[in-house]
């Protein structure tokens, strides 16, 4: 497990080091629709690696993300049909989804805002903004601003603090591994618990 851990740490510092880490950090942020991983942490790493790049960073992370997000909008958008009587049911209570719809009725784009801020999943976010039929607009503005505003809050700290966090990263990369693995298994639980 520790040479697993110390290779992929080896990897993912070759791909921060690289010519192309703007190109990286964006292929990673626009694939947050599918990937299980928290994207705060690898902004983090890409801006301890390279501080010179954090606002460049910060913006593509921003912009790929917002485009990952009108993914999982145009999803959940013109597939529910098709896939909502399979998910309603079976996955998800009835009662959990009129809440979720009341939710985004009364609140609309800044219920995107707010969530956009918070650790929760851009696949909740996007694709119930879709099923939902938020006005496309303002589902990508307030998906845009509350990115940007989240993530020059990490950009900044790791401007700032960059010097303490990174040596702590580098001595605890193994266990700070498995908690973000355990983080998000337990993600995974609490949205199915509270979907019940």
């Amino acid at each position: 497990m520790a040479a697993n851990t110390g290779r992929l740490y080896q990897w993912a510092i070759q791909r921060t080091e690289s010519r192309r880490a703007p190109l990286w950090i964006g292929l990673i942020f626009f694939l947050e629709l599918i990937l299980f991983i928290p994207l705060d942490a690898i902004l983090m790493f890409f801006c301890l690696q390279n501080r010179k790049r954090i606002f460049l960073y910060v913006l593509i992370a921003s912009v790929a993300s917002s485009l990952s997000g009108l993914c999982g909008y145009l999803l959940g958008h013109f597939l529910w049909d098709i896939v909502g009587p399979y998910i309603v049911p079976h996955l998800v209570s009835a009662s959990f989804f009129e809440r979720f719809a009341a939710h985004y009725q009364n609140y609309e784009a800044w219920a995107v805002f707010f969530g956009a801020l918070m650790p929760i999943p851009m696949k909740v976010l996007s694709l119930s903004a879709g099923i939902f039929h938020l006005g496309l607009a303002p589902f990508l503005v307030f998906l845009f601003l509350a990115r940007l505003v989240r993530f020059s809050l990490v950009g900044g700290a790791m401007y700032l603090w960059g010097d303490a966090v990174k040596g702590f990263i580098d001595r605890h990369f193994r266990g700070l591994f498995l908690i973000i693995g355990a983080k998000i298994a337990l993600g995974f639980a609490f949205f199915y618990a509270i979907s019940q």
